[in-house]
């Protein structure tokens, strides 16, 4: 029987908000209805242990503040879902590490439940083979703060302590000073703290990133790119090197990719409408680049907003022997229609001067125009595989033939993700794997532009699947 594994899902999130009492919260195999699809279980333990998840992240997220602030959530989510107002009603900024260290003990409520079990592991080598084992991660540079604590005694604590963290995806929707952001909020968009602000990464960013890092001071954290603006992404690339850091690899955990180069007259040529300045934001539009295949049914696209990963990202990640989890959201993966994102002014000005020193100049307030197109947006389990394997053909076509190797599967399955049809929870990995050995064949047939190996593809769909991840947590997760 194959067993499956997920680089970032988060079985805890959901039914740690049922309640503020931890007595009366929703154990984590329950699976949660909701009429909300986002709100509905996509990796309840129950689930993952229906898909075969033999290891998988389990990533442990405090949400921010300006979320729980806004009327969608604070006042309509506890009215149509299981969440608890109380539990979207944060006071403040200062602790939520006290509400990652009460998500983990949620967690470890859940084992043993009914005579259900699951491992919580610090080591691969402590892996069973008969049960689930997770791994615990930590998403937004957010969750380090606690009170009046500094953010790098708060990292020091987690690395020393009794549970270790595999990642930390170093940003996260809202503004921090750790570094910019890139823009990935579609449902609140009024509130400019979900803006990308600022430029790069901090000076107190690259403190987290030096300790995190540093296996003197506890256990190595990984950074995980997911999140961060592309100029942010840029300046990390050079401040490992700068470092010395290029032996650590970086991972992007729940990632999609752009189908383009990060180059500024490449990013132009989608401009839908001009660029528009929104006091220090940018608004851009784009026409989504076009994927493999042709036709109604067939042809797929790519999603450019710079949350995701563009080609020079790729082989960054390559290059360092990272590892690139696959997302399973439809807009991630560019099967939807896309809407405008939002840059940082000054890191927009930088991107399109082609990277080079920041100026005083003011940001260009044009873009170029590209061809318009009749665009449907196609629901079915099909055109939502296809687009995960023309995420997956493009990294071979940047990466090259190595590129097999450093995908796995990333889901973000109840992250409030809305998932491809063809896979819309944990449930169905082994639904998913077929359905990855049946397309991908078709698909680099279809691509006449590439030579793809086409030997051996279910051995490689059962590296992305599995063998991969476990093949990194080996050197890395010791």
């Amino acid at each position: 029987m194959n067993r499956f594994f997920d680089f970032h899902l988060h079985p805890s999130f959901k039914p740690f908000l049922t309640s503020p009492d931890p007595d009366k919260r929703v154990d984590c195999w329950e699976y949660l209805e909701s009429p909300i699809g986002i709100i509905r279980s996509q990796s309840c333990l129950d689930q993952m242990e229906k898909g075969q998840i033999g290891v998988a992240v389990s990533t442990i997220y405090a949400m921010e503040r300006p979320m729980t602030s806004s009327f969608l959530i604070e006042q309509v989510a506890p009215k149509l879902t299981f969440m608890h107002g109380e539990m979207l009603d944060h006071p403040c900024y200062s602790n939520y590490l006290g509400y990652v260290f009460e998500e983990i003990e949620h967690l470890k409520k859940s084992q043993g439940f009914n005579g259900r079990d699951f491992n919580i592991i610090n080591s691969i080598d402590e892996v069973e083979e008969d049960k689930m084992n997770l791994i615990l991660a930590l998403e937004g540079g957010h969750v380090l703060e606690q009170f009046n604590t500094s953010v790098l005694d708060n990292l020091r604590t987690l690395k020393q302590g009794p549970h270790r963290f595999l990642y930390l995806t170093f940003v996260h929707m809202t503004q921090y000073p750790l570094a910019c952001h890139a823009y990935g909020m579609k449902l609140i968009k009024r509130n400019d703290q979900f803006k990308p602000n600022g430029f790069g990464i901090s000076d107190i960013g690259k403190e987290v990133i030096d300790l995190a890092y540093d296996d003197t001071q506890g256990r190595r954290i990984l950074i995980d790119i997911k999140h961060m603006s592309l100029v942010s992404r840029h300046k990390f690339y050079q401040y490992r090197k700068e470092k010395g850091y290029d032996k650590i690899p970086i991972v992007g955990t729940h990632m999609g990719f752009t189908g383009i180069s990060k180059d500024p007259r490449e990013i132009v040529k989608y401009f839908s409408k001009p660029a528009r300045r929104r006091g220090n934001f940018i608004e851009v539009d784009y026409d989504r680049p076009k994927g493999i295949g042709k036709g109604l049914f067939n042809k797929t696209y790519f999603n450019p907003w710079s949350i995701n990963l563009y080609d020079e990202d790729i082989n960054e990640i390559l290059d360092s022997g990272g590892l690139i989890g696959l997302s399973l959201d439809q807009r991630i993966m560019g099967s939807q229609e896309v809407q405008g994102e939002f840059f940082s002014a000054k890191e927009f000005n930088y991107i399109l001067s082609g990277y080079k020193d920041e100026t005083h100049e003011e940001p260009v307030a044009e873009g170029e125009f590209s061809d318009e197109e009749e665009r449907g947006r196609e629901l079915n389990e099909r055109k939502h595989l296809r687009h995960l394997c023309n995420n997956i053909l493009h990294a071979v076509k940047v990466g090259g033939e190595r590129a097999w190797k450093h995908m796995c599967m990333g889901s973000d399955f109840d992250g409030l993700i809305d998932p491809l049809n063809n896979c819309t929870s944990a449930e169905e990995y082994p639904k998913l794997e077929k359905g990855l050995i049946d397309e991908l064949p078709q698909m680099m047939k279809e691509d006449k532009k590439h030579d793809y190996d086409e030997s051996n593809i279910e051995g490689k769909v059962r590296d992305i699947m599995y063998n991969n991840a476990i093949d990194f947590l080996k050197k890395h997760f010791k």
